[in-house]
């Protein structure tokens, strides 16, 4: 006959939680800890504490000490620190171009950057116009098919990519109106649209690609519709100066 379950075990949800909070548990005073120290710390039985660090020792994780039997953080850890990394050095080498681009348009720019079928936000610098655009805060993810930087990302990927993600698009209509305005982007080198994240604002995208041909993200700027319309080729250029900028500092190409 089985055995019951233990009870502490929970759910799949639970147990990537307590997971998490192992971890989170170790900090540079308290670089590594025993299994009594994570029991007491985080009100779990020993038990509990001992399947989880077991499997994130399994995984690379945690690392345990064969003396002291105590646990520590993981070496594989730093991989995953490396692409955070990524993200930190985009935005700190992205800021001088991001500042140009809003003091010489007075619009709202961003910094987003390609997660999955969303662009996220990373940097926002807002604008100076009385009427501006604070449509997407930083830390917010916006659906490729919606705004010009999804538009712009879209343009720049390879073209199956790009069909996978429309698929998914309902109804046919916005499907098709997506479709039009990433191979307009193609044509152009950059994307604009209206109205799609916050009416009455216009925004113009100009993707980011790496060393490698991949796109990872792009540079926008929002403002009112009526005055970016007005200036859509200034605005242009200014976005692409912007993207260049970035491409260079970040070593993407060769080009001075």
């Amino acid at each position: 006959m089985e055995r019951n379950a233990d009870p502490e075990k929970g759910s799949d949800v639970q147990t990537v939680s307590r997971a998490a909070q192992i971890l989170f548990t170790f900090s540079a005073e308290n670089p590594e800890l025993g299994l009594s120290q994570l029991s007491t710390e985080l009100g779990l039985s020993k038990a509990t504490i001992h399947r989880i660090a077991q499997t994130l020792v399994s995984v690379g994780l945690l690392e345990q000490n064969a003396t002291s039997r105590g646990y520590r953080l993981g070496v594989r850890l730093l991989r995953l620190a490396q692409v955070v990394e990524g993200s930190i050095d985009i935005r700190r080498e992205a800021r001088e171009a991001l500042h140009t681009l809003r003091d010489e348009t007075g619009e709202t720019v961003y910094l987003m950057m390609l997660r999955g079928n969303e662009a996220l936000c990373v940097e926002r610098l807002e604008g100076s116009h009385p009427m501006r655009d604070l449509s997407t805060a930083p830390g917010a993810f916006v659906p490729l098919r919606t705004g010009a930087a999804g538009s712009a990302i879209m343009s720049a990927m390879p073209e199956g990519d790009v069909r996978a993600l429309l698929g998914d698009v309902t109804p046919r209509a916005l499907r098709d109106e997506v479709r039009e305005r990433v191979d307009t982007a193609r044509q152009r080198g950059y994307a604009f649209s209206r109205g799609d994240i916050a009416q009455g604002v216009g925004a113009i995208a100009a993707p980011l690609v790496d060393n490698h041909g991949t796109v990872i993200g792009a540079v926008s700027l929002g403002g009112l519709l009526e005055r970016v319309e007005q200036s859509e080729q200034s605005l242009v250029g200014a976005v692409a100066r912007a993207a260049r900028l970035i491409t260079l500092r970040m070593g993407w190409t060769t080009e001075s």
